[in-house]
């Protein structure tokens, strides 16, 4: 049975500790911060991009020329999460993103990669370039943490369960048998089970 995008946001976001989640206020401190983060945008479309080419890897997940474009939808998501609103369609677009990563070839080792490193770029660039006092450096890191890992479960998440509805439509098989069939597999893996 398939869900729509909407249902299996709402069902990982469901999931998610409150604690855990970016929060109305993580939404107020970014937003307030967003004059002093927004310069930041070549900063993190550069590096990034650098990151992602210099690795064999990840760059061969890109086409001949692509950059620019992959930059260009970096910085959209940039500006959009500095400018608002975290409504049901900027984290339904976070879930995309897994749907968006299997197409592509991007698998979730490489999109957690690259979230570690905006972190770091981030933290180093509230520090150094927008010289925040170490507290608001800690508190604006805080709310971006948790922006990752909401934005991280909704993507891993999606990725599984788009793999598995595209496995149960191309095979027949229910994603019930496939959970089943997974656990008796995994249950034979369990090195605790063998004793």
């Amino acid at each position: 049975m398939s869900s729509s995008l909407a249902e299996i946001t709402e069902s990982i976001l469901a999931q998610l500790p409150p604690c855990t989640r970016f929060s109305n206020e993580d939404e107020a401190l970014l937003l307030r911060l967003a004059p002093a983060l927004a310069p930041l945008e070549d900063l993190l479309a550069k590096g990034f991009y650098d990151a992602l080419f210099a690795h064999p890897e990840t760059a061969s997940v890109f086409g001949s020329g692509e950059r620019a474009e992959r930059e260009m939808a970096l910085r959209r998501w940039w500006r959009r999460t500095l400018q608002g609103p975290f409504d049901a369609r900027y984290w339904e677009y976070q879930a995309a993103v897994g749907l968006i990563h299997i197409r592509r070839g991007v698998t979730n080792p490489m999109m957690l990669a690259m979230w570690g490193w905006i972190l770091n770029a981030l933290q180093e660039a509230l520090i150094e370039r927008v010289k925040l006092a170490p507290q608001e450096v800690a508190r604006a890191m805080e709310a971006l943490y948790r922006l990752a890992a909401t934005v991280q479960a909704l993507t891993a998440e999606s990725y599984l369960r788009h793999y598995l509805l595209a496995l149960s439509h191309s095979t027949g098989v229910s994603t019930d048998l496939i959970h089943r069939l997974v656990s008796v597999e995994v249950a034979a893996l369990d090195p605790s089970a063998q004793g």
